[in-house]
């Protein structure tokens, strides 16, 4: 009996212990998604630190409500700079709606970077087209 529940306790060490892998395929996926997703609602960022026209109340429900439904690792930084917002007091000249700006800016920024480096590391030298990178990720690693 005491070899069985030795042998059960064993099982779920190693189960347990056991780190799910991410693939270079997978990571670069959830890059891109955040990249593109960054992209799409960076005017609405722009409209809440009063950068373009429009409502900034607006703005920032479509900013959060997308953000915090769209499951990515990589925005995590941006989810939680963006719940330090009170949605109460969205302006422009609010010192937490500056800091997310600037959050997102250098993200996305570092974002394009890591995406390219991959490619790079391919040999893939050429102006990246991101809406088509998968493809093309798909079409270097077959060769």
């Amino acid at each position: 009996m005491k070899k069985v529940y030795l042998l059960l306790f064993s099982l779920q060490l190693t189960f347990c212990g056991t780190i799910p892998k991410v693939n270079e395929r997978a990571l670069l996926q959830q890059k891109l998604e955040a990249f593109q997703f960054l992209s799409k609602y960076h005017h609405q960022l722009h409209i809440m630190i009063g950068e373009e026209e429009g409502d900034i109340k607006k703005a920032y429900n479509e900013f959060f409500n997308a953000a915090m439904n769209f499951d990515n690792i990589e925005l995590i930084p941006v989810k939680i700079s963006m719940q330090k917002i009170n949605p109460n007091n969205v302006n422009k000249n609010s010192e937490s709606v500056k800091r997310l700006d600037y959050l997102v800016d250098y993200y996305q920024s570092g974002l394009s970077i890591q995406i390219e480096a991959i490619f790079r590391g391919y040999g893939h030298l050429e102006i990246l087209d991101f809406e088509n990178a998968m493809d093309l990720y798909d079409k270097i690693k077959k060769n």
